[in-house]
């Protein structure tokens, strides 16, 4: 067995204090559903090896003495993995395992406020997640944010982004566009702003006082590693709204900058290698990296991962590595950039090609192989076809089955012989809970938690009863009996289980997962196909949370989807809808909405506007995007319109809703020209124009009312007199076609000028008097 290799690229000055890294084991994402509703992510092997080892592998030779994980979703299983990894007892660092429950801890935020509550971390820390691959030097990068700690305690937080990244590689590694903007004297962060919600980047102009220059960067990609002080969990504990690093801390702390607030920082890696494992798309990009050694010393035939049950792989040419044990037929063929493990048997005729094959793997005679991800105990039937697909352990493809590109089978999944599973299919022997499409990302991650019992109610946190999927609730594990059913299937036997046949074939053993639809209306699509030509249609949507998505395929000629105003629409929408639902007071769903608005950049405006539009269309039906758990605040579909008994009622319920929630409205409306863009949005709404064009609100029965809905804003204080006199001299001199709502308010304007008039003749003749 080949030496282990010395991997210390630790701290060239050691901190007189000890240095703490914090690694969040729960992804809070939901990219790879369903594979993690039976194992957490930070488990799944890379290249072989559990990504959480290359995490703690790296901290430790960096000179980390005490480590802090943190784990909620399937926390037993990573305690148990650490514990029989030998990292529980390691002399030279110590790592301390931090349980929360599941269900109170749904975002990164709330992990950060738990941190902060038990008081464990005291100085600089390292923030990472565990689903990093790195083996960039840390010292540079702790040495400049000490120094800037040191000059200024505003400075509490450095991130490590990685510099000349190009936009064919963050296709490749599925990332969006990223803006940034920095000092370029003090590497101070000045802007970190997402392309992809608007067509371009809007950079402030306080941006450019008092510095000599300023740098405006497209080529930076954030690693996920930050170096923090104890300051940024005191941030987190101060706003409980805040619930993600980059989207809240980060944006609020820059919103603030320039009245004296806390400070970010960037060090620019341009050597070395840090990637994070957030997608299917990242890791299939991330194991060619391993392959191709990028990443050492942590690739396949240093040996060095894991610590225990150390492998025994050596490299041959073209970037192919055998571990000791694998059995080759004298005709099969194994093309570059590939790794098979021990155990693993490839018969005649068969094709191994810029794969990862795990241990104990079978792959039959003729079969073909091609950019696939095989996890231990898989196989491959005879003359079947695997092309850039991820089969889970003991997964069983039939002969002359096929597996296209984008496809992700979980663990112990059958495909039936001669059958092709669809393109990009997400298929697992658990059964996906009816209301898990419309969940958002953060409520899938623990949909599956440390008992089956929880694992149900999980799934359908947010609604009012509970929903079966296929007569199944949503559970961590597969039942005995569907297990029992899919070794039936593997064996060739008929099975009592009604699986899914259109997508594992008759004798197959799977029930197919629909990506979640997310608060948006989009429908996330991770591929590890490759990323397409650049200008070609897309075929995959990314995850919110942490990058821009594109338009899903099927949304593509929707205008609705398309306008760049959509997404805020629909943030704010989701978000009244959430606050109503769970019966939350208006100054709590105030606060809510408030953080969306800074996580934006938005203005009070943008924020008012879309309530009352929220408020008018729970007069009616849901609309077609509206997720489930919602739809129960809606109305039965209104009365004609066209008669006056229709008209009459739909006023009624539209005043006892603005009634109600005018104070929530009334938050957001700082000035008169805040008043005057609600009424211009109102007229959107109801002529259904622009970002209101195709969705289904029922603006047009609005516009029957309109005279009366601005009685409603006087009456409720929403709009004052000022204002509708601005908005009236504005309309005034606007195209015939733009003036049709200012003809139909003509009577209430004139009664709002005689009321006028009336008071100050009063008021002249009290003064007389």
């Amino acid at each position: 067995m080949p030496a282990r290799v010395k991997t210390d690229t630790g701290l060239d000055a050691q901190p007189k204090e000890q240095l703490t890294a914090v690694v969040l084991a729960d992804s809070f994402t939901q990219s790879f559903r369903p594979l993690t509703v039976e194992r957490p992510k930070v488990l799944l092997p890379l290249v072989g090896v559990p990504l959480i080892e290359y995490t703690l592998e790296w901290l430790v030779s960096s000179g980390i003495t005490e480590v802090v994980v943190f784990c909620c979703a399937h926390a037993e299983q990573v305690q148990q993995h650490l514990k029989r990894a030998g990292w529980l007892n390691q002399r030279n660092v110590s790592v301390q395992v931090v349980v929360e429950l599941a269900m109170a801890c749904t975002s990164a935020g709330d992990a950060f406020r738990s941190l902060d509550q038990k008081d464990l971390v005291k100085n600089t820390f390292v923030l990472v997640s565990g689903d990093v691959v790195v083996n960039m030097d840390l010292a540079a990068a702790y040495r400049e944010h000490r120094e800037r700690r040191q000059a200024s305690p505003s400075a509490i937080l450095t991130l490590v982004m990685k510099a000349g990244t190009s936009e064919a590689q963050r296709r490749r590694l599925g990332e969006g566009g990223l803006v940034v903007a920095v000092d370029a004297r003090s590497q101070r962060l000045l802007r970190y702003e997402e392309q992809g919600t608007r067509g371009a980047a809007a950079l402030d102009a306080h941006c450019w006082g008092e510095r000599d220059a300023v740098e405006v960067r497209t080529d930076l990609v954030d690693t996920g590693i930050y170096l923090c002080e104890p300051d940024v969990l005191a941030l987190f504990s101060d706003n409980w709204d805040y619930q993600n690093m980059r989207r809240d801390l980060m944006t609020g702390i820059l919103s603030e900058e320039e009245l004296g607030g806390k400070h970010l920082y960037v060090h620019e890696l341009r050597r070395g290698y840090a990637a994070r494992v957030n997608n299917p798309r990242t890791y299939d990009a991330v194991s060619r990296d391993v392959l191709c050694r990028w990443t050492f010393p942590f690739v396949p035939d240093t040996n060095v991962l894991p610590r225990t049950n150390v492998p025994s792989f050596r490299m041959a040419r073209h970037g192919v590595y055998q571990e000791d044990g694998v059995q080759l037929a004298r005709t099969a063929t194994i093309v570059r950039d590939t790794a098979i493990g021990a155990g693993t048997v490839v018969e005649d005729g068969a094709m191994v090609e810029a794969s990862v094959v795990g241990r104990g793997c079978r792959i039959g005679r003729g079969a073909h192989v091609r950019g696939a991800y095989l996890l231990d105990g898989a196989v491959v039937g005879a003359h079947a076809c695997v092309l850039g697909a991820l089969l889970a352990n003991g997964v069983r493809v039939g002969d002359n089955a096929v597996v296209p590109p984008g496809a992700m089978l979980s663990f112990n999944v059958v495909v039936a012989a001669e059958h092709e599973v669809p393109e990009h299919a997400r298929v697992s022997l658990c059964c996906q809970a009816q209301q898990a499409t419309t969940l958002s990302d953060d409520e899938l991650e623990y949909t599956s938690s440390s008992s089956p019992a929880q694992a149900g109610r999980g799934a359908m946190r947010g609604s009012e009863g509970s929903a079966e999927a296929h007569d199944h609730e949503a559970d961590e594990r597969p039942s005995q009996a569907t297990l029992d059913a899919a070794h039936a299937a593997a064996s060739g036997r008929p099975c009592s289980v009604a699986f899914d046949e259109d997508v594992v074939g008759r004798g197959g053993a799977g029930y197919l997962w629909p990506p979640p639809r997310r608060a948006d209306g989009f429908v996330p699509r991770h591929s590890l196909a490759p990323p397409l030509p650049r200008g070609a249609a897309p075929d995959v949507a990314w995850e919110e949370g942490e990058t821009a998505s594109p338009v899903a395929a099927e949304d593509a000629g929707d205008a609705f989807a398309n306008d760049p105003e959509a997404p805020f629409k629909r943030e704010v929408s989701e978000t009244f809808l959430r606050c109503a639902q769970l019966g939350f007071d208006q100054e709590y769903a105030g606060v809510e909405i408030n953080g969306l608005k800074i996580a934006e950049d938005r203005s009070f405006a943008d924020c008012a506007r879309y309530i009352l539009t929220s408020v008018m269309a729970l007069c009616g039906p849901a609309p077609p995007r509206t997720r489930e758990e919602y739809t129960s605040l809606f109305c039965a579909p209104p009365l004609p319109t066209s008669t006056s008994a229709g008209r009459a009622d739909l006023a009624q319920r539209l005043q006892e809703r603005l009634k109600k929630w005018a104070p929530l409205v009334q938050r957001f409306l700082k000035e008169d020209d805040d008043q005057v863009e609600l009424l211009l949005t109102l007229e959107e709404f109801c002529s259904e124009e622009g970002v209101f064009e195709g969705s289904q609100e029922g603006g047009r029965h609005f516009a029957t009312i309109f005279e009366k809905i601005l009685e409603m804003l006087y009456d409720l204080d929403l709009v004052g007199e000022d204002a509708f006199q601005a908005w009236a001299s504005e309309k005034a001199h606007a195209e015939e076609d733009e003036r049709v709502y200012l003809g139909r308010a003509q009577a209430f304007l004139r009664w709002l000028r005689e009321a006028s008039e009336e008071d100050e003749s009063e008021s002249d003749s009290d003064d007389d008097s």
